[in-house]
């Protein structure tokens, strides 16, 4: 009988809430339908200094960066990784600082050389080629995707390719009360189904993609009661 060959899952998670975090939330449905396990990184609990822009790891360490501190533990658990998953909350309509930190850190990853793509745009060599698997899992507490996500979409793909699959959650808010299930379960049940799809093809279908992109509730609907959520936290201070 052929023994079925796990993988190396990697998941980061940029949120300051740890585990409840309303992406990991999504994270762990997607990781339902993989039906693998993973280790977690929460990049909160770490010291993570910037990117100085040295170029050391492009021009004397061969893709090693000369920082030492906690980045470079998860710099080698990236490489080691079969897939990688970012799970990170939109914040200010890209990544909270802590995670990108880690996120700039990834430069490493690529080399200086370039060239011009299909695109018209220039490329580095290195895992922007898509050989890293990567899946970006994403949440705000906006009405919709369209345009929200575009900043923090682009630097994942750049940094591992154009392959990277997105899970972008616009209503994230929603996942915060029991009323709203009827709602945010069947979001789940698609993001295990992106997950099951993942696995067995190393994409999400255009079917689930769309059950992923399209907002839960009409986003006028959305919008008015985020409103009166926060005037109403503004009465009570």
């Amino acid at each position: 009988m052929r023994k079925e060959i796990l993988m190396k899952i990697l998941i980061i998670n940029g949120s300051p809430y740890k585990e409840n975090s309303t992406t990991l939330k999504i994270t762990r449905a997607f990781m339902e339908g993989l039906n693998e396990t993973a280790e977690i990184v929460h990049t909160i609990d770490l010291e993570i200094n910037p990117c100085r822009a040295c170029y050391a790891c492009w021009v004397k360490t061969n893709g090693k960066c000369v920082q030492n501190d906690e980045a470079i533990a998860v710099l080698n658990k990236i490489r080691e990784a079969d897939l990688v998953i970012w799970s990170i909350p939109l914040y200010c309509y890209s990544a909270p600082s802590h995670c990108k930190a880690l996120m700039d850190r990834t430069v490493c990853f690529n080399s200086a050389e370039m060239y011009l793509g299909d695109d018209e745009c220039t490329h580095h060599y290195g895992y922007e080629d898509g050989s890293k698997k990567t899946v970006l899992i994403s949440s705000g507490g906006l009405p919709d995707v369209k345009g929200n996500f575009d900043g923090l979409v682009f630097q994942l793909k750049r940094m591992f390719g154009e392959n990277t699959a997105t899970i972008l959650c616009a209503e994230a808010g929603l996942f915060l009360s029991p009323e709203t299930e009827p709602l945010t379960l069947p979001y789940l049940e698609a993001a295990k189904k992106a997950g099951t799809e993942y696995k067995a093809t190393g994409l999400i279908s255009k079917d689930t993609q769309m059950i992923l992109d399209v907002p839960m509730i009409p986003t006028d609907m959305y919008i008015a009661n985020v409103n009166a959520t926060f005037s109403a936290m503004k009465e009570k201070n």
